[in-house]
């Protein structure tokens, strides 16, 4: 058997995989397949290669030195693969790509993604829209947009979604007022407009803990939300995740809530009869990535 059977790019995908997330359903998870595939694939590169590649310490799977010496040229092949698939995909990597996504997602997880995609599709003319789930639902059903990213979980007939991340929603209030004395007063809910799946949980949350709801404020940014928070208006419900990486984010206190609201998956929603479109489905490669 040559050395390029023994390394085919198929092979050092499982292994790349394997490598970045430490665990066989880890990669299934990254790979879209069961681990029991992944486990046979690592099987069969380390039989053909003659060496173990992984060894399981504290539950996860770490390198050997004969993984780590294959890491980077794993790697290397990798992007060998991407750009020769590039070369010919090139009249493909134009056009117009349509993104749709919730206002905390677009902040917290996007920014860095979308300079990727640039990077690899500069000649795509992306346009980003930011909008309730509700609405950017109805976008992607009426075919004004290509794909959006909203809170779940959903399903609709029409729709295909794939889960991308899971935030976790934490109860944000002002800053040094004690919690419990806080809620038992009357107060106001702070959030974004009808149709925001975090807003539909701050309402379940309210009735669950019967709070005094004398108002519901309604906004359009996290700047403005989180203000209104900092400045004692009232409470609201956001990823930690935004409240870590959000300058507004320090201004304010949070404490977690009831597992059951709190699980917030995030999902890439798209039409099922849509044609196929390789600029987003370059974009869904790099948003599946761990660092995403």
């Amino acid at each position: 058997m040559s050395p390029w059977e023994r390394l085919s790019p198929q092979l050092l995908r499982h292994f790349l995989a394997v490598s970045r997330t430490g665990s066989l359903s880890g990669a299934a998870e990254l790979l879209h397949c069961v681990p029991s595939n992944v486990s046979a694939r690592l099987r069969q590169l380390q039989e053909q290669l003659g060496v173990a590649l992984f060894q399981r310490q504290a539950q996860r799977l770490h390198l050997t030195p004969a993984g780590e010496r294959l890491l980077p040229h794993a790697k290397q092949l990798e992007q060998l693969c991407l750009a020769a698939w590039r070369s010919v995909q090139e009249d493909a990597w134009a056009g117009e790509l349509r993104l749709g996504s919730m206002e905390t997602t677009a902040a917290v997880r996007l920014p860095e993604v979308l300079a990727a995609f640039h990077r690899d599709a500069p000649r795509v003319d992306l346009s980003l829209l930011t909008g309730t789930s509700r609405h950017l639902i109805d976008e992607v059903l009426a075919g004004r947009l290509d794909a959006a990213l909203i809170g779940g979980p959903f399903e609709h007939p029409h729709l295909q979604g794939e889960v991308l991340w899971r935030e976790e929603l934490v109860l944000v209030l002002p800053a040094g007022r004690d919690p419990e004395q806080l809620l038992r007063q009357p107060l106001s809910l702070l959030g974004f407009p009808t149709g925001c799946h975090y807003r539909e949980r701050l309402e379940r949350w309210s009735e669950r803990h019967a709070l005094q709801v004398i108002a519901r404020q309604s906004y359009g940014s996290i700047d403005a939300i989180l203000g209104g928070i900092a400045a004692g208006m009232g409470v609201g419900l956001l990823p930690r995740s935004l409240l870590q990486s959000h300058p507004r984010g320090q201004l304010v206190a949070w404490q977690s809530i009831e597992a059951d609201l709190a699980a917030a998956p995030t999902l890439l929603m798209r039409r099922r009869d849509a044609p196929e479109h390789a600029p987003l489905e370059r974009l869904l490669e790099l948003l599946r990535a761990p660092s995403a």
